[in-house]
């Protein structure tokens, strides 16, 4: 048995993090998963004796996310267990590669296993081959979205219900760590592009760019003041600007309206302007928190597509 943790400033994952479970008898996959599985995302426990396997899904299924397994002949049994105890989870077979003399294997139970197309777990579950590794975030990704989509009452490759009670317990849990690990990322794909500043018409835009306007004249009046509650009229203003797709180039323009404005209005009363040259630094926090929130919102190439538009 070997486990990801062997650094102890990496024994505790956070909560967000997916939990995945590897099964391999070879050295060299469980490596390369490992290698492929960003840690900032993923915590890894490997598994190589299937005795250990049982005993810790079993015993741990309700922590784990997914299960990436090396295809075996002793995976039948394990299933079994699993089956038995009504314990379903999001999983990916990973099949070495087809000898080029199949007629000499498929009178083994590993060569019958290899070769059935059918699911021996459950339908949601996912295959590839050893020189498919490359892609595993992806798998990981549609196993999962494929698990939390799957009806209850599905059937098993042997034709029995899968446990309704436990399934959706499972799916609801799945659901609700995904929330909280894409944050800002499950929100990009949730704006509205007709709610878009661009798609907007002319009227739209006006009433958009005056709100937007009062709304950071509020920003720049309150930033010195010490008593004010600045960082929230600043979030307040970057979620307008983001849920609207403004540029920071946009704002840009606001700013420099309202300086205009302000420059104005104390030439008027005889005084210096210098001091609105202060003024900067809001419009270098208002574009920090935007850009901030944009990056922090798309989501990196390893997010499937599909799994993000599926978790509501």
């Amino acid at each position: 048995m070997s486990d990801y943790q062997d650094n102890p400033s990496r024994r505790e994952a956070t909560p967000t993090k997916l939990y995945i479970c590897l099964f391999s008898t070879q050295q060299q996959l469980s490596d390369s998963v490992i290698e492929l599985l960003n840690y900032n995302r993923y915590e890894v426990r490997c598994l190589s004796l299937i005795e250990e396997l049982s005993d810790f899904v079993i015993k741990n299924h309700e922590r784990i996310d997914c299960l990436i397994l090396l295809a075996d002949c002793q995976l039948s049994s394990f299933i079994k267990q699993l089956w038995e105890s009504e314990i379903f989870l999001p999983t990916v077979i990973v099949k070495v590669e087809e000898p080029k003399d199949t007629l000499s294997k498929v009178t083994t139970d590993y060569g019958k296993f290899l070769a059935d197309k059918a699911a021996i777990y459950h339908p949601a579950e996912l295959r590839l081959y050893f020189t498919q590794l490359g892609e595993i975030n992806t798998y990981i990704n549609l196993a999962i979205t494929k698990f939390i989509n799957l009806a209850p009452n599905s059937k098993t490759s042997q034709h029995s219900p899968m446990g309704s009670r436990s399934l959706i317990t499972q799916q609801r849990r799945l659901t609700e760590k995904l929330k909280e690990r894409l944050s800002y990322r499950g929100i990009y794909y949730k704006r509205n592009h007709n709610s878009f500043y661009c798609n907007l018409s002319s009227e739209e835009q006006e009433k958009l760019h005056s709100r937007l306007s009062q709304s950071y004249r509020r920003i720049l009046l309150d930033y010195f003041d010490n008593g004010s509650e600045i960082n929230k009229s600043i979030d307040e203003f970057v979620d307008q600007a983001f849920f609207a797709d403004i540029s920071t180039s946009q704002i840009l323009e606001i700013h420099m309206e309202l300086i205009d404005d302000f420059s104005q209005q104390l030439k008027l009363e005889g005084r210096n302007d210098d001091i609105l040259l202060d003024y900067r630094l809001p419009l270098i926090d208002v574009i920090a928190h935007l850009c901030e929130m944009y990056r922090r919102s798309i989501p990196g190439q390893d997010i499937s597509l599909e799994l993000l538009f599926t978790v509501e």
